[in-house]
């Protein structure tokens, strides 16, 4: 795989995971007070308040406890939260201990006769925790599975076993393929839902790249280029810079054809790349024949030494298809920006192309530094 794949793979997996703690947060922080509304109208049902009012004050302030963790979880996921996994991890880990708790407290209300008035209450707000799980949480359908076993199975099972609920009973199991199903499909829409978000992120991404891209050579064009000399020179650090122009190209594409010339544009970046690679370097192509590379950090000296070794390069490896060594040679010229010289950035291209053309007057095929 190459390394703009294995980019491109890791950047659909971030945005799919930082997508699913968006989704959980938004949809989970809600839920919690519905458990604490929920426990309140089954304590009242059954008359716990009365009966067993410490067991009814404990279960309260569990039911509020695990709400507020929910607050604090989806005020931590907000934003450009991280680590994204150790939340998502805290997110579903309180999701599913909710869900067991109500699950148990179901079993709890169906098993003990003295509870009875709160059963339909209980199968009630199960149901619809349930069906939430299978409609909001699909992001994470195994997670989903579990919070729905945890909480509805139960209850399923035992109702065939609680006199006069035969029908509930079989209509719950009903629901119980329902649920999977809903689940299913929650989990398909999903799914297409976010290739449908990532197709458009890269169709983005892929204007965005067209737009500073050289689509001939894959360097930067002249507008990237632009903004990224401007960039540098801002940050007031040294940074050398060469411009560079092909010798006699127009005779190449007269003598070989445009498409041969092509081929000595994309060869010729090629070269670059190779001889600036590590570097740090901003290699652009300004022109037809022209192009720049921004050394940031570097001294005139060591530019100046980075563009003969480019000219060596060129005369060992010909660019020209069916040509003698050395057919194609490049005119360099050479120029360090330094910010105590309260230089303007135009001053100084300007002073670097000037370099360039006596580079070309002095009869090419070689390297001028600025004139001080």
């Amino acid at each position: 795989m190459s390394s703009t794949t294995a980019e491109g793979v890791s950047s659909d997996a971030q945005f799919r995971r930082r997508r699913e703690l968006t989704e959980t947060a938004a949809r989970g922080v809600l839920g919690g007070g519905f458990y604490v509304l929920g426990w309140l109208v089954v304590a009242w049902s059954a008359d716990l308040h009365h009966s067993r009012p410490l067991l009814a004050a404990v279960l309260t302030v569990v039911f509020v406890l695990l709400a507020a963790l929910r607050v604090v979880l989806a005020r931590h996921s907000s934003g450009n939260a991280e680590p994204i996994g150790p939340l998502l991890s805290a997110w579903w880990s309180l999701l599913l201990i909710t869900a067991a708790l109500w699950g148990a407290l179901t079993v709890w209300v169906l098993v003990d006769v003295r509870l009875q008035p709160a059963r339909l209450v209980a199968l009630i707000c199960t149901v619809a925790y349930a069906t939430a799980f299978a409609h909001t949480f699909a992001m994470r359908w195994h997670g989903a599975l579990s919070a729905i076993a945890l909480l509805f199975l139960p209850s399923v099972v035992l109702a065939w076993f609680v006199a006069d609920f035969g029908g509930v009973a079989f209509a719950l199991s009903v629901f119980l393929l329902y649920l999977l199903s809903a689940l299913r499909l929650s989990r398909q829409q999903y799914e297409r839902q976010l290739l449908l978000e990532l197709a458009l992120l890269h169709q983005r991404d892929l204007y965005e790249k067209q737009s500073r891209t050289d689509a001939l050579t894959g360097l930067d064009n002249r507008r990237e280029f632009a903004f990224n000399l401007e960039r540098a020179l801002a940050a007031e650090t040294p940074l050398s810079l060469l411009l560079i122009d092909i010798d006699h190209f127009k005779h190449i594409n007269d003598r070989y054809g445009h498409a041969a010339g092509d081929a000595v544009l994309i060869a010729f970046a090629d070269q670059l790349r190779a001889q600036f690679e590590g570097d740090g370097a901003r290699l652009a192509r300004i022109g037809g024949e022209e192009f720049a590379v921004i050394l940031a950090g570097a001294d005139e000296d060591a530019a100046a030494a980075a563009a003969l070794a480019l000219c060596q390069r060129l005369a060992r490896a010909p660019l020209a298809p069916n040509a003698e060594r050395g057919v194609v040679t490049v005119s360099i010229g050479v120029g360090e920006w330094l910010a105590s010289r309260r230089q303007r950035g135009s001053d100084f291209l300007a002073a670097v192309d000037r370099s360039l053309y006596r580079a070309k007057a002095e009869g090419r095929n070689r390297v001028c530094r600025v004139e001080r």
